[in-house]
């Protein structure tokens, strides 16, 4: 399993507009009741802030002050991160790619 190589910012910055455009697409909750959009909203944060794991758990983990915890919100959070410090495998998608297909 390869990774892939970390984006530069033009390529962060395509990602978080691939985002911010599919974002109203996708039905507003998955099947499991999960808030998809929720979870578009925090993986665009964490690419604009360029947010490290300690304040992705800080946001949106369990000790979260919102206190509205989802392990979609976190887990979709955590997958942004990963992509943005290229830790993903060569077979992992960008975080849009999942959500355009969804998409109506």
């Amino acid at each position: 399993m390869n990774q892939r190589t970390k984006p530069t910012p033009e390529v962060i910055e395509v990602e978080i507009e691939r985002l911010k455009a599919v974002h109203p697409l996708v039905p507003t909750h998955s099947f499991f009741g999960d808030d998809n959009r929720a979870a578009i909203t925090a993986q665009i944060r964490v690419l604009q802030e360029r947010m490290s794991l300690d304040q992705i758990h800080e946001t949106f983990g369990e000790l979260g002050d919102a206190g509205d915890f989802s392990q979609n919100t976190l887990d979709c959070a955590l997958t942004a991160h990963d992509w943005m410090q290229g830790l993903l495998a060569d077979d992992e998608s960008p975080p849009a790619f999942g959500w355009e297909g969804i998409a109506r």
